[in-house]
């Protein structure tokens, strides 16, 4: 027989999207989570569970207080005392009375222990909830790989190689936040929760929308391009807003920015394994390298560092892009591959770029 599993039980009552739909209030979210439980039949018992226990915490019975029993009461005697019942008919109500309070009894008793129950349960839903906004998840894009990460609100966010997001198990009611460090395309969900992103440059404030951030620590430039939506960056405690087709540059070093209209795709494509470059640097290219391919590159000349090239590399091979770029560029390269260490472990393979004085290129 199939063990239970508290976690997934505890993920899903901890989810507000999960929550919401559970107890009828967005619909919107039906086919997602009529898609989970059918693709994960393993886990149906924690689901329906899960579902059952949200959909009670939904019902309070009205709560009656002792002064309107009372007062009802009263009024009760007060009609039956002014009609001047009969000796008989007042030993019938004492009657009643006693069977009633007998029969009523075991109901009070009941409905005092189921709500208490309920408000036991309910305080832990929200010990638990309050316990799961303390806890961070941290996802990270191992080198060479790319990595989608499905956010608590039903955000995304596609992470480049070697790229590191963090955030709570579940957003609190105030903000939603994220941290990230490397490189990553977001699409978050509108709500009116304000949605942050912390990173190595201004911190982000998204209003509902598409766009990719660049903020790698071994960058001088921090760089966010907007597709569509609206956002906003801190910079030296001004907000400057960013519209579609707008991608801002922020110094790290000078803590400026500037903020211009390009192709949007050049810093998306990334997605599709494809990099775009216009004007860039063979600095910046060769670093974007290192991350994709897990090999460690070293310029020998500075001062190749800043040929500049417009090309477009889509899947190809790190022995052809190497090639391409000696092409166009008074340079040769050294390819070292693996070496087995001693403990079994491989070091990464070692790139060599220098000048190739045998070649002049002229622009």
């Amino acid at each position: 027989m199939r063990q239970w599993n508290q976690n997934i039980f505890e993920e899903l009552i901890s989810n507000t999207q999960f929550a919401n739909w559970a107890k009828g209030e967005d619909h919107s979210q039906d086919e997602y989570w009529n898609s989970w439980e059918k693709n994960h039949s393993l886990h149906i018992n924690e689901f329906r569970e899960a579902k059952m226990m949200v959909e009670n915490l939904r019902f309070r019975s009205a709560e009656i207080k002792a002064a309107d029993i009372h007062y009802l009461w009263a009024k009760t005697s007060e009609r039956i005392n002014h009609g001047k019942p009969s000796g008989k008919f007042r030993r019938f109500i004492s009657q009643v009375t006693k069977v009633a309070a007998v029969l009523l009894l075991p109901v009070m008793l009941a409905s005092a222990w189921l709500l208490y129950n309920q408000n036991n349960l309910t305080q832990k839903y929200s010990d638990l909830l309050s316990d799961k906004r303390e806890q961070k998840i941290t996802v990270v894009a191992p080198i060479g790989a790319l990595i989608t990460v499905d956010l608590p609100d039903g955000s995304k966010a596609w992470l480049n190689s070697g790229s590191e997001i963090s955030y709570p198990v579940i957003f609190n009611t105030n903000e939603r936040r994220v941290s990230l460090t490397g490189e990553a395309y977001f699409k978050v969900r509108k709500s009116e929760t304000p949605f942050f992103v912390s990173n190595l440059g201004p911190e982000i404030k998204v209003y509902g929308t598409e766009f990719n951030v660049n903020s790698y620590k071994d960058e001088d430039y921090v760089t966010v391009a907007l597709a569509e939506g609206k956002i906003s960056l801190y910079v030296n405690g001004k907000e400057e807003f960013l519209a579609p087709g707008q991608v801002s540059l922020f110094d790290k070093k000078e803590s400026t920015i500037t903020i211009s209209e390009t192709d949007i795709n050049t810093y998306s494509s990334w997605r599709e394994g494809k990099y775009i470059f216009r004007n860039t640097a063979l600095s910046s290219i060769l670093r974007i390298l290192q991350r994709q391919h897990n090999v460690n590159i070293q310029l020998l000349n500075p001062e190749l560092g800043n040929y500049r090239y417009n090309a477009t590399i889509n899947n190809e091979s790190l022995e052809q892009i190497l090639k391409m770029l000696s092409l166009t560029a008074p340079i040769k390269y050294d390819y070292k591959h693996k070496v087995l260490n001693p403990d079994g472990t491989y070091k990464p393979d070692n790139i060599e770029i220098k000048a190739d004085k045998t070649r002049i290129i002229k622009n």
